[in-house]
């Protein structure tokens, strides 16, 4: 009886040893150990990962070797902006490309009769007015309203009159007999200027054109002699 007490015995000790042994060593190997395992590996991969692709990355994007020999002209910093290098100028000057240079000025430069010079970021610039366009160094008509014109055969087409578009038929004149009234305009004498026929730089006229304007009309002897109000070669 006693042998077979202690037999018994025995056998539950073994089987709780090896159901105790055998359930959580398996789980944690398994299970446990498994996630353990990658998440050490994994985080260890990722800190490397993080530590070494951030160093590296941060080195080369960061393109301090991109403002290598980059001088500015002496007249700036060079800066990284948009992974590429730029220069930050002085006062007084601006960047052209990697260069700083000197800041222009309208001093002698021509935007035509209609243009206006102003300095932009550095840059002595051509401003143009309504309707007209940059065109080599001079303001033109982008346009040329007198191409939709349909004027009369005793009429001629004005583009444009005080840097405005116009596209207006006037009529013609003819005031070549006045002696006064001849057709060099090279010094502008006739912009915005009035005449009398006959009777120099006063009035009245003392004699009538070949083909005078309409009354409040005076010829402008251009290349193409035209009729304008309270301007030109007035008549008799």
């Amino acid at each position: 009886m006693l042998a077979r007490t202690l037999f018994a015995l025995l056998l539950v000790a073994c089987g709780e040893d090896a159901s105790g042994v055998a359930g959580p060593d398996a789980s944690s190997l398994g299970g446990g150990g498994g996630t353990s395992a990658s998440g050490g590996a994994g985080g260890g991969g990722t800190s490397a990962s993080g530590g070494a692709g951030g160093s590296t990355t941060g080195g080369s994007g960061g393109g301090t070797s991109s403002c290598s020999g980059v001088t500015c002209s002496g007249q700036g910093s060079c800066v990284v902006a948009d992974g590429g290098a730029t220069c930050a100028c002085n006062p007084g000057f601006h960047a052209v490309g990697l260069e700083c240079k000197a800041n222009e000025t309208c001093a002698g430069k021509s935007c035509g009769n209609c243009g206006q010079c102003k300095v932009v970021a550095g840059v002595a610039t051509c401003e143009c007015p309504k309707d007209y366009q940059l065109v080599g160094s001079e303001c033109k008509l982008a346009i040329d309203p007198c191409a939709s014109a349909n004027c009369a055969s005793d009429e001629a087409c004005v583009p444009e009159a005080h840097c405005q578009a116009l596209g207006a038929c006037v009529k013609k004149c003819d005031c070549s007999n006045c002696g006064n009234c001849g057709p060099d305009n090279s010094d502008g004498k006739w912009n915005d200027w009035q005449e009398y026929c006959g009777n120099p730089n006063q009035s009245p006229a003392t004699k009538a054109c070949n083909k005078p304007c309409p009354s409040g009309q005076g010829c402008l002897p251009y290349a193409t002699p035209i009729c304008w109000p309270m301007e030109g070669c007035l008549s008799l």
